[in-house]
């Protein structure tokens, strides 16, 4: 693609930012390599790799990635036959190494929900024989252990031993030295390599043994007695043997390093592959970046859409205004249209710059259900293309951008124009700009372009192609709000602002007064357009609000319903029990009465005391059956249904009026402004009026669930509504034995799934859960496995 549109559109400062987040050089290589594909199917598993990563940052458990040192120079030594590496190059690679064995046991039991990754961490190499071999030989700070080898261990105890003896000896001798008042300097030290003792200058005799050195000042002489210098001299011949045992050991490790070099150099490129994805993870997670769907077609998409770059050095992300457009066939040019700073050139830039990154395979800045085509170029003409080294103007230099763009345009072409026809003569860049647009749509591209020519903000009537777009402008405070309106034009309100910034009102008078009738004509339309616009879109907030506000209400209103049926049920268990306990304590006393009176022969007394258990019993029979009743005794069945009927509709506890008889099963009922849809088989008509029953009003519908479904929508509740609504949601799956959920949370700002995601891990009848496929709604939808 070409290189000149890729920095126009910053795309070197996406590929920047991205590399400034690896952790190793092998990721900030291959992330310098990232460019636009063409190859669909490429570009869609770089995506889902992507997209995979960004889940692991967000959901899963830490991806075990750590800074490392490049170690392929050390690689490049060790292949050399009889080469050998040094002591800080294998700490090098024992780190790498660890890595390696860290990513290949990374979530083996859940790859299944990441199959892309899962590729590259299976093909990471296994070193567990160099890996051991090098544990055993160096320590955790780097240092080579005592028991790398036999040999080494023998010499090092030797050289301990050695300096010992050397030690004690020079400091008994120091000991047995006449105190000389002033001196404080009797410790043994080093000097050369070998130990020796102090002594002051003007002290100091030959027989006392071989001067060694002296100190800075001179005062003090540094002296190897006699006795010291055979232990010396072993000492320092040992220390020889460690080195060569050292470099023997250097050299063993180096062969083995050898014989895997070229698996380990593979690894090292699956790590910069590993590396650079989770850069683009963490990219992606700092500016709310999804994956696009990807069309085998040229168009575009985009919704919510925001400048990657704006969210990622933004301290509050909320301020970006999102970006809603399309481009496909239909509509294959849209005209931009505005004042200065309005926006017009960023959303320019944001249209290209996601095209590429998508086609790059890198998440984007969108929302997820956005799509974006496969393209086989873009051009963009932005900014000052001045060029000094060629004496060419900035018209110059922007007509010959726009000269190479038309010569290739094609179908598969996104153009990019800012300011089209801009830095010359107005009436001949309006007429220039509109003819290359014209052949822009002939040639089939698809194409962005902003202006301030009013001539150009016509075409669109004359082209169904071609479609007027704005970016909204406050007139009252002269301020651009950077929201895109699509069919309508916009002024560029050169004269509002020169006034609002000071200039003189003669001045002002006189433009005004110089416009074109038409172009005043013009502005005035658009103004009361916009004027128009605003005000539905306030009409539409209030709308939105007041829908919200009656959710509200329906939820709370189904939640005291779903308490006062939970209330009713409980009532008539306990009345049936009650009922059962007094039926079977009767059903003991009336026993034990038939008993007494046979064994009296029917004495008085004992009649009597029957008769009057009997009416009490029959009393508390009727005290419970009245109880346990709730329908109310004035209402029958029948079959005999009309509009206009007063009816009890049993599951909703609450009176109505038929207003319409719907198939041979279901009546519409009227309960005061609302209609319910009710079975025949759940109502029974008043032939009176029922006494002291009050309709329960129901603003909203309540509606009567009639199976449950495998999918909730949690889509704008709190975090606790939805918590609470889900919890509910899992009991009814697991009573009617379903097997999978989809749980639709959104994508928002990544909270709420949070939150439900560890509910979920936490619920007991949960097995797993991934995150919905780009058909099932993608990482606005959690698909859950429930255990049977």
């Amino acid at each position: 693609m070409n290189i000149k549109t890729l920095e126009a559109l910053e795309y070197p400062k996406i590929i920047k930012a991205i590399s400034g987040r690896s952790l190793t050089p092998y990721g900030l290589e291959h992330t310098g390599r990232i460019e636009p594909l063409h190859d669909i199917e490429t570009i869609r598993h770089r995506l889902a790799e992507a997209q995979q990563m960004r889940d692991i940052i967000l959901f899963g458990a830490v991806f075990p990635l750590e800074n490392l040192d490049d170690i392929r120079e050390a690689l490049s030594r060790a292949g050399v036959e009889g080469g050998r590496i040094d002591v800080e190059d294998f700490r090098r690679i024992q780190l790498t190494l660890g890595v390696i064995a860290k990513l290949r046991a990374f979530n083996k039991d859940e790859r299944d929900n990441m199959p892309d990754l899962a590729v590259h961490l299976e093909a990471l190499g296994v070193f567990s024989e160099l890996k051991d071999a090098i544990e055993r030989t160096f320590d955790k700070y780097g240092d080579i252990r005592d028991n790398a080898s036999g040999a080494l261990r023998k010499i090092r105890i030797a050289i301990a031993d050695t300096r010992r003896r050397i030690i004690d000896k020079l400091e008994r001798t120091i000991r047995s030295r006449p105190k000389t008042d002033g001196w404080q300097d009797d410790v043994v030290t080093q000097r050369n390599g070998r130990y020796v003792i102090p002594v002051p200058a003007n002290l100091y005799r030959a027989s006392d043994g071989i001067l060694v050195d002296h100190s800075q000042s001179g005062a003090t002489v540094f002296i190897e007695p006699p006795f010291a210098v055979e232990l010396n001299n072993h000492l320092t011949l040992e220390l020889k043997n460690e080195l060569l045992e050292i470099d023997r050991i250097l050299i063993e490790l180096t062969t083995l390093v050898r014989n895997v070099s070229g698996a380990l150099a593979d690894s090292l490129k699956t790590i910069g592959v590993l590396d650079s994805l989770h850069a683009q993870g963490t990219f992606a997670v700092k500016t709310d970046s999804v994956a696009p769907h990807v069309v085998d077609k040229a168009e575009v998409n985009f919704v919510a859409a925001k400048h990657p770059l704006l969210l990622y050095y933004a301290e509050n992300k909320a301020e970006i205004v999102p970006l809603e457009l399309s481009l496909n066939q239909a509509r294959q040019g849209i005209l931009i249209t505005g004042p200065n700073t309005g926006g017009k050139t960023v959303a320019l830039k944001t249209v290209g710059l996601l095209t590429a990154m998508a086609q790059s395979g890198l998440l984007i800045s969108v929302d997820g259900r956005s799509t974006v085509g496969v393209f086989d170029n873009i051009f963009a003409d932005i900014g000052d293309e001045q060029s000094l080294e060629l004496s060419l103007s900035t018209f110059s230099s922007h007509i010959t951008r726009v000269i190479e763009a038309i010569n290739s345009a094609n179908q598969r072409c996104l153009l990019l124009f800012d300011e089209i026809g801009a830095g010359t003569d107005p009436a001949e860049g309006a007429a220039l700009a509109e003819a290359i647009i014209l052949e822009a749509l002939k040639a089939g591209a698809l194409m962005i372009a902003t202006t301030h020519y009013s001539q150009l903000k016509t075409l669109p009537l004359e082209h169904a192609e071609l479609e007027n777009c704005s970016l909204e402008f406050d007139r009252e405070s002269l301020k651009p709000t950077y929201r895109l309106q699509m069919g309508l034009p916009g002024s560029s309100y050169a004269i509002e602002i020169a006034e609002r910034l000071g200039m003189p009102k003669t001045v002002i008078e006189k433009a005004s007064a110089g416009l074109d009738s038409n172009e005043r004509s013009l502005a005035e339309l658009i103004a009361t357009m916009e004027t128009q616009l605003k005000q539905m879109r306030a009409d539409n907030a209030t709308l939105s609000t007041k829908l919200d506000k009656a959710d509200s209400m329906e939820r709370q209103l189904q939640e005291r319903l779903d308490s006062l049926d939970e209330e009713l049920e409980t009532k008539r268990e306990q009345a049936l029990s009650e009922t059962e306990e007094l039926l079977h304590d009767t059903r003991q006393d009336v026993e034990r009465l038939v008993k007494d009176i046979r064994e009296t022969n029917a004495d008085k007394n004992k009649v009597k005391e029957a008769h009057h258990l009997l009416q009490k019993q029959s009393a508390r029979l009727e005290q419970s059956r009245a109880k346990s009743s709730k329908t109310p005794k004035r209402l029958k069945r029948t079959a005999a249904l009309q509009p206009g009927d007063q009816v009890w509709i049993n599951t909703l506890r609450i009176s109505g009026e038929i207003a319409e008889l719907v198939g041979d099963n279901r009546v519409r009922v009227r309960v005061g402004n609302i209609m319910n849809l009710v079975s025949r088989d759940d109502i029974i008509r008043a032939d009176v009026p029922t006494p002291g029953a009050k309709p329960r009003r129901d603003p909203i519908g309540l509606r009567a669930e009639t199976a449950a479904a495998p999918e909730i929508h949690l889509r704008g509740l709190t975090v606790d509504e939805a918590k609470e609504k889900l919890d509910k949601f899992l009991d009814r799956a697991i009573l009617t034995e379903m097997k999978q959920v989809y749980v639709i949370h959104g994508n928002g700002t990544g909270a709420l799934r949070k939150s439900l995601t560890a509910l979920l891990k936490a619920h007991p009848a949960v097995k797993s859960m991934r995150l919905g496929d780009w058909n099932q709604g993608g990482s606005g939808v959690t698909v859950v496995q429930m255990k049977q």
